[in-house]
C-alpha cells in the first residue's frame, strides 16, 4: 500500500510511515481521554472542577510557552523584532500562572508532586547534558555511527533507564517516573543499536520489580525505544526537530497510559491514571524539551566553521601520532630513495 501511494501521488514512504505512527498515538489519546471521562461518568466519581480548572490551565500554557520558546531562536537569528515580543508574551504569561497559582488555597499540594517529579528530572538530564559534551555523542551529531560510539551511548542511556526505573516519586501511593522519556530520548538519538536494547533492558528491570502494572509498563519501556528508533530511521538517521519530539513525547505518553487500561484491571488502572498521568506527561515534555534544545545547540557548534578547523587539526594530530601510518610514511620515503638509486645505478 505504501509503495503504492508513493507511486501514485509521489510521497515519501519514510514521511508517511511517520504519520502512521503519529496517528496511532493521535487515537490512542482520544480513546484514553474517552475512556476516562466515561470511568468517572459510571462509577459515580465526582470530578474535582478545581483540579480539572488546574488541568485545563497547565496543558494550554505547556504548550504555548513550547510553542514560543521553539521559535525564539528563529527569530532571533533573523533579527526580528518579534524576539523581543515573543519573550515579553512567554515573560508574562509565567507572570499570570504565578498569579494564578499563588491564589490558590492548596498550592502546596498541588505543586509538590510536579517539583518532586522535576527534581528526579534534573538528575537525570544533568548526566543526560553532560555525556552529550562527549566525544562520542558529538560523532553520533556528525554520523559517525560506529561501534564504539554507539557502546558508549548504549552504556550510558541504559545506567540512566535503570535510575529511572529504580528512583520513582510517589503520588497518593502511586509510583511515577520518566524511564520511558530515558528510553525514547535513546531511540531519537542512537537509533535502533541504542534504543532498543535500553528499552529491553529497561523494561526487564521494571517487570523484575513486579506489581499490578508490571506487564503494560514493560510493555511501554520497550515499545518505546522501538518507536524512537523507527522516528530516527525514517527522519534520516538524525534526533528530530525539537517541536517534532515534543509532540511525539507528549502522544506517547498518553499511550503509555493507554496500555495500562488494556492491560491492567479497570478499578487498579483509572485510579492510578488519575493520579500520575498529570505529572508524568510534565516532566517527560520538559525533559524532552530540554534535551532538544541541546542538541539543537550543539548541531549549530559542529556546523559552524570553527568546528570544522577543529575538526580537521585533530585529524591531523591523529594522522601524525599514529604509529603504523608513521611507519608507513617511513616506507615510502625509503622506496622512494631506492627508486632514485636504481635510476642513478
Amino acid at each position: 500500500m505504501i509503495k503504492m501511494l508513493k507511486k501514485k501521488y509521489n510521497i515519501n514512504p519514510n514521511y508517511l510511515k511517520m504519520n502512521i505512527v503519529y496517528l496511532i498515538l493521535i487515537i490512542s489519546n482520544i480513546v484514553l481521554f474517552i475512556g476516562l471521562i466515561d470511568y468517572n461518568i459510571k462509577s459515580g466519581v465526582n470530578i474535582n472542577l478545581e483540579s480539572w480548572d488546574y488541568f485545563s490551565t497547565v496543558i494550554p500554557t505547556i504548550i504555548v510557552l513550547g510553542f514560543i520558546t521553539t521559535r525564539l531562536t528563529k527569530l532571533r537569528e533573523r533579527e526580528s523584532s518579534l524576539y523581543e515580543i515573543g519573550s515579553l508574551i512567554m515573560i508574562t504569561i509565567i507572570s499570570l500562572m504565578a498569579s494564578y497559582f499563588s491564589d490558590k488555597s492548596n498550592t502546596a499540594a498541588l505543586f509538590g508532586p510536579y517539583l518532586e517529579m522535576f527534581r528526579a528530572l534534573s538528575v537525570i538530564l544533568i548526566f543526560i547534558l553532560m555525556a552529550t559534551l562527549l566525544k562520542p555523542f558529538k560523532e553520533i551529531l556528525q554520523g559517525k555511527y560506529d561501534k564504539r560510539n554507539l557502546l558508549i551511548c548504549f552504556v550510558i542511556f541504559a545506567l540512566l533507564g535503570l535510575y529511572a526505573t529504580r528512583f520513582h516519586i510517589d503520588v497518593d501511593g502511586t509510583p511515577a517516573n520518566v524511564r520511558c522519556m530515558v528510553v525514547m530520548i535513546s531511540g531519537l538519538f542512537g537509533g535502533p543499536f541504542v534504543g532498543i536494547p535500553v528499552g529491553i533492558i529497561s523494561g526487564a528491570f521494571r517487570y523484575s520489580m513486579g506489581g499490578s502494572t508490571a506487564l503494560p509498563c514493560t510493555a511501554a519501556t520497550v515499545l518505546s525505544g522501538v518507536v524512537g528508533s523507527l522516528i530516527f530511521k525514517w527522519n534520516d538517521r538524525k534526533f528530530p526537530q525539537p517541536i517534532t519530539a515534543i509532540i511525539l513525547m507528549f502522544l506517547y505518553t498518553g499511550f503509555e497510559m493507554m496500555l495500562v487500561i488494556l492491560l491492567t484491571p479497570q478499578d487498579i488502572s483509572y485510579p492510578l491514571i488519575q493520579n500520575i498521568y498529570p505529572e508524568m506527561l510534565f516532566a517527560s515534555v520538559i525533559g524532552v524539551v530540554l534535551f532538544s534544545l541541546v542538541i539543537r545547540d550543539q548541531r549549530e557548534k559542529i556546523n559552524s566553521p570553527s568546528a570544522y578547523e577543529e575538526i580537521r587539526k585533530d585529524l591531523e594530530d591523529e594522522l601524525n601520532s599514529d604509529d603504523e601510518i608513521t611507519e608507513l610514511k617511513k616506507e615510502i620515503e625509503w622506496l622512494k630513495d631506492e627508486i632514485k638509486e636504481l635510476k642513478k645505478g
